[in-house]
């Protein structure tokens, strides 16, 4: 026959959920006390300890159970026997969100490091919540002088989040953008309509965000976690552009935001929400982006260890910029983006996972504003789709969080 190794009891037991216990004519782990083989049906387990060895839920293996409860009463925790782990575990001891954070911190030294490509397109002129054809919104108005066309972006990023605690995580991501927007512009004296383009690229602003777990249950099913964000200005603010906001890869002003997450789950699925502020700075143009708030609900299902697919649905109602201290009219809003997402870890290697991500996304409502100057209105763009994809590679340095 075959050896299989596993790197810790959580995969041990969802490989036996996965290809079932009487495919294997023998199943062992090591005591962690002595580092004994011992027979895994008659080993007692601890979850829920203050210790996290490999990956979450933490597992930890005992020869008896009194050895078990003496780790407990150290420790804390739970102690269960091998059928009641087996009834706990779950394909994935997390799940990864695109749009919001996950409240789940997986221990101290945990490292993920990766890539991602998006591109969104916007291309419905909206008056409120109404959509309309930009080349048919110029054309019935005889007074329009312009109107938006469509915009277009397309990113990349580099992003590295750690685990500097059992508790506290912190994630770093810098984006790079590729921008560019259509405008239809009509002669008021003849009537003719022609259109013109501009555009820009340049590094987006540094996007810091520190997790800390505030609670969680101690079979790990439930966790509610506190989220601090800001970010840097490393993006550049074109001063000669200020009135389209759509070019900029940069704010010019930091940005600083705050808000509760909470994840849940339930057999082979994972529940996922968050509630958030963003308050934006002005910066040295005197031109201040709208303050945000958001929430968000995600549901993730996880057949196997290897694959995940979900929704995400998030909200974002979003304040008027503001230029010399006057609001913009054409600028804020309210989205409701639904996002549907997947991901496949494809790789084992250099001890960690490999994973690549994808996800495509929609406005399901969208309520913007816009401004009225006469006959002529000045408006935005809404509508259009996005997409993400990411390659992401994961490991834990060797920290047991004592």
């Amino acid at each position: 026959g075959s050896k299989e190794h596993t790197c810790g009891v959580a995969c041990l037991l969802r490989i036996l959920e996965d290809e079932g216990i009487d495919e294997f004519q023998s199943i062992s782990v090591h005591d962690w006390n002595t580092g004994k083989m011992v027979d895994a049906r008659n080993a007692a387990y601890s979850i829920g300890s203050r210790v996290i060895p490999d990956m979450i839920p933490n597992f930890i293996a005992f020869e008896t159970t009194e050895a078990a409860e003496a780790f407990k009463a150290k420790k804390g925790g739970e102690v269960v026997d091998f059928n009641k782990a087996m009834q706990l575990i779950t394909p994935r001891g997390q799940t990864v969100p695109f749009r919001l954070q996950t409240a789940v911190t997986t221990g101290k030294g945990s490292f993920g490091m990766g890539m991602g490509f998006s591109y969104l397109r916007r291309d419905r002129i909206k008056l409120g919540s109404d959509s309309r054809d930009p080349a048919k919104f110029i054309r019935d108005r005889p007074q329009q002088p312009r109107a938006p066309r469509k915009a277009e972006s397309y990113g990349q990023s580099i992003f590295v989040n750690y685990g500097i605690t059992d508790r506290l995580a912190v994630l770093m991501n810098l984006p790079y953008f590729e921008r560019q927007t259509g405008q239809y512009n009509k002669n008021l004296t003849t009537g003719a309509i022609t259109t013109t383009g501009a555009d820009a690229a340049g590094l987006g602003d540094l996007d810091l965000r520190l997790r800390y777990n505030l609670w969680r249950s101690t079979i790990q099913d439930k966790w509610v976690t506190m989220i601090a964000t800001t970010t840097l200005p490393t993006g550049k603010f074109n001063k000669e552009a200020i009135s389209s906001p759509a070019l900029q890869p940069g704010t010019g002003a930091p940005s600083f935001g705050g808000g509760l997450l909470f994840s849940y789950s339930w057999r082979d699925l994972w529940f996922h929400s968050s509630a958030t502020y963003i308050a934006r700075l002005e910066n040295d143009d005197d031109y201040q982006y709208g303050n945000e708030v958001g929430a968000g609900v995600a549901v993730h299902y996880t057949p196997t260890y290897n694959y995940m697919f979900g929704v995400e649905l998030t909200v974002a109602d979003v304040e008027k910029n503001e230029y010399q201290g006057v609001k913009v009219g054409n600028t804020g809003g309210t989205r409701a983006i639904v996002n549907f997402v997947a991901d496949w870890r494809f790789l084992t290697a250099l001890g960690g996972n490999f994973t690549l991500r994808a996800s495509f996304g929609l406005p399901m409502y969208e309520d913007l504003n816009h401004q009225t100057i006469g006959s002529r209105e000045q408006v935005q763009l809404g509508g259009g789709y996005f997409g993400n994809l990411a390659l992401n590679y994961a490991t834990r340095f060797p920290f047991i969080e004592e």
